[in-house]
């Protein structure tokens, strides 16, 4: 269950009280906000809240959210120094010590 939403927030509700205008909504934004901008997508949150996707998009737009575009190429995970890489950074410091 999501630990940062108030408490009567857990319950799954078809009305969803807790997102009436107040500062409940406002909180659920910020949640929303942060973990988009810590890199979950829309759907992700929609899906992980229990929220429509476009409850989720209102939320977002509510707390000022800038949106990425839809589809965005993700950056590359970085991937580990395979030995190579660390022979060309020694080799690098080492002209650069010179």
């Amino acid at each position: 269950m999501p630990h940062d939403l108030p408490p009567d927030t857990t319950s799954r509700s078809l009305r969803r009280p807790y997102l009436r205008a107040g500062e409940h909504r406002d909180a659920v934004a910020a949640i929303l906000r942060r973990e988009y901008e810590a890199g979950a997508s829309a759907r992700v949150l929609s899906l992980r809240y229990d929220l429509s996707r476009g409850t989720t998009q209102r939320l977002l737009a509510e707390a000022g959210t800038p949106m990425r575009p839809a589809n965005a190429p993700r950056a590359a995970a970085p991937r580990p120094a395979t030995g190579d890489d660390i022979d060309a950074i020694v080799v690098s410091w080492l002209l650069d010590a010179s």
